[in-house]
Order: structure tokens, then C-alpha cells, then sequence
């Protein structure tokens, strides 16, 4: 035996057809979920395969500069690759970037960028890289940070308020569900009074109204059941109430205390991991106001 790896019939890899060659490219990245391209910096050309343009919700199939491919970057992570590319070319050194696309509507995706300068003669001549959406992987990182902040805050709150408070600014800034509203029911248990609500979604959905709690709309009932409710698309004729230009959303309890809504401007936004993190906010708001409850029963006792 000469302990060749290699099948007597298989050739090296300057031996796979082209077509083979990008077929198993293609593969590869289908089922690893990233999406690879190449920049020669020797003629200016930017390589961008199709896995690539799926994760930055590019359609056009035409050739496209750097500039054009991080045109969907906020201006900051923009201004941080672009400096991240020259510096890979002038110095060599790889790197790695997570940026926030959000294209369509408000509910942001995450994709990471890596990039590896290669060299001809020791000199650096274009780079390769990777891109890959980690938005799943980033809600995991952020519901592990909003059990630690929030709990922290929810137990510096001193009123039900300002626990809606907590709620709606880790809703927002966290999650980054921006069109958030919290509503807490009334001692008399009969209507669900709106408390603290977004900048942004007042903006785009107008003052959001008290509920009576035994009315037939989603956050009366999710208040009435105790469990969470999502609409993918919200139509005109949905229920008598008028939610301005939002056309999803979700309803999740706040225990038996209220209830917190999100909605956005573009229908299907939402995906299980949004609707799991609405829920814990909820659960930890429901724990924080029983806990002010007992405790201000506790003293008149």
C-alpha cells in the first residue's frame, strides 16, 4: 500500500469539470447556509455568488462593485467594512464583521462577514470571503442578555409602570421590535389601558387605544386566555380596530396583568424567535408586577 488518498480514477482537483466544480459549490453553501465572494483587486472585480446575493436581498444578477453590495449597511457598519477591506489589502490581515441589514422593514437581520486576504509573489491581491446570516444565532446572544439586563431592571421598578417601562425599551432595543406597545389591565378588571407605547409606533399606527377586556380583538383575548397570539398579515377588514400601517404582529401575555404587542410595516416579519423572546419579556413583566403586588399587600398588612 502507498497510503494515497486519492481514488486511482478521480484525478487531483484541477481534474472536476467546471460545471461539477460549481455544482458542489453550490451545494456547499446551500447546506452550510453561507454564501462565498472573491474581490481581485488587481482588475477591481467583485465576485459574488448567488447564496450571497440571497443573504443581502440582492435580486439584480448584474455585476456589482463593494460599494453596491454594502449599499444595505447601516452607514456605520458600512464605513467599518469598507475600511476593514483596505486595510485586509494594504496590511494582509483577515477580518470579521457582523452587520445589521434591514432592507424591507423594521425587523433587522444580522449577517457576518469574513474575509481572507490571498497573496501571489507575497504580495496581497484581492480578497475571499464568506457571508453568513447569524440572526438566529444573534436572538439567542440577545434573550441571553435580556434575561440578565432585564431582570436587573424589572426588580429597580417601583410601580406597574415603570415595569411597562422596562418592558417596551427592552422590547425595542433589544429585540428590536420597535413598534411595541404595553397595556395593563385596570382594578376592576374590565379594560386594558394602553401605558407606555413607542415613538415609532405611534408614528406609523397612530395613539394606540384602551381595550375592553372582553372585547373580540387579539389583546383582549390573549389577556382573557393567558396565551400569546401572532398574525403573520393583518388585513384592513381584520376587526373594528385601526392599527395605522402595521400588518403583522404579535400578543403575548404580561401574566395575568396585561399584555404586550408588537407589530411591523412588513407582513410575515416575525419568526418563532421573536415570538419566544416577546414572550419571556412578558412572563419577567408578569413576575415583576406580582412581586410590587404582594409586597405593597405585604406592607398594608
Amino acid at each position: 500500500m502507498d497510503g494515497s488518498a486519492h481514488d486511482s480514477d478521480a484525478g487531483g482537483d484541477g481534474d472536476v469539470p467546471p460545471d461539477l466544480r460549481r455544482g458542489l459549490l453550490d451545494t456547499v453553501q446551500r447546506l452550510a447556509g453561507i454564501g462565498v465572494w472573491s474581490y481581485d483587486d488587481r482588475t477591481e472585480t467583485l465576485y459574488v455568488s448567488d447564496r450571497t446575493r440571497q443573504i443581502h436581498d440582492i435580486a439584480d444578477a448584474g455585476a456589482l462593485t463593494v460599494e453596491e453590495l454594502t449599499a444595505c449597511y447601516s452607514a456605520a457598519d458600512q464605513s467599518r467594512v469598507l475600511a476593514g477591506f483596505e486595510g485586509a489589502l494594504e496590511d494582509g490581515e483577515p477580518f470579521t464583521a457582523d452587520v445589521a441589514i434591514s432592507s424591507e422593514g423594521t425587523t433587522e437581520r444580522t449577517v457576518r462577514l469574513r474575509c481572507e486576504p490571498y497573496h501571489e509573489d507575497g504580495t496581497v491581491i484581492g480578497l475571499r470571503g464568506t457571508a453568513a446570516d447569524v440572526t438566529d444565532e444573534k436572538l439567542r446572544e440577545r434573550r441571553i442578555e435580556l434575561l440578565r439586563e432585564t431582570n436587573m431592571r424589572l426588580k429597580q421598578a417601583s410601580s406597574p409602570a415603570g415595569v411597562a417601562e422596562v418592558l417596551v425599551d427592552a422590547a425595542k432595543n433589544i429585540l428590536g421590535l420597535v413598534y411595541t406597545t404595553v397595556r395593563l389591565v385596570d382594578d376592576s378588571q374590565e379594560t386594558l389601558h394602553t401605558v407606555v407605547v413607542t415613538e415609532e409606533c405611534v408614528e406609523r399606527a397612530g395613539e394606540r387605544p384602551d381595550y375592553p377586556v372582553e372585547d373580540d380583538n387579539p389583546a383582549s383575548r390573549v389577556f382573557r386566555t393567558g396565551e400569546p397570539e401572532v398574525y403573520r398579515e393583518i388585513g384592513p377588514n381584520f376587526d373594528d380596530w385601526d392599527r395605522g400601517d402595521l400588518v403583522c404582529g404579535i400578543y403575548v401575555p404580561i401574566g395575568d396583568h396585561g399584555v404586550l404587542s408588537t407589530g411591523d410595516v412588513v407582513a410575515e416579519a416575525f419568526n418563532e424567535q421573536d415570538v419566544e423572546a416577546a414572550s419571556l419579556i412578558g412572563e419577567l413583566g408578569g413576575d415583576a408586577i406580582t412581586r410590587l403586588k404582594w409586597g405593597k399587600r405585604s406592607r398594608a398588612i
